[in-house]
């Protein structure tokens, strides 16, 4: 299981919109469709960072970004943090 929550402001806000998947693959479509404009991000351009470790402000078992090198039409050389996720047993 993958528990993913979106880069909010507040860590409060993010966890209002936490999710969980069965695979990354499906965390990466959800991001995609969710999305209120067409295009932001394509799936290729979706990535997820190692075990940053666990944070304990929440109840993850561990931590990791999700990433994009592509926003629109900006590319970016180093990938953006978009979000968290937490790959759960």
């Amino acid at each position: 299981m993958i528990k993913y929550r979106p880069h909010r402001g507040q860590l409060s806000d993010s966890m209002k919109e936490e999710r969980e998947f069965l695979s990354i693959d499906e965390m990466f479509q959800f991001i995609i469709d969710s999305c209120p404009f067409p295009d932001l991000y394509k799936k290729e351009d979706l990535s997820v960072t190692e075990d940053l470790g666990k944070d304990t402000r929440i109840s993850w078992k561990e931590c990791r970004y999700v990433c994009t090198r592509r926003l629109g039409n900006q590319m970016y050389d180093v990938p953006q943090c978009i979000g968290m996720c937490s790959k759960e047993d």
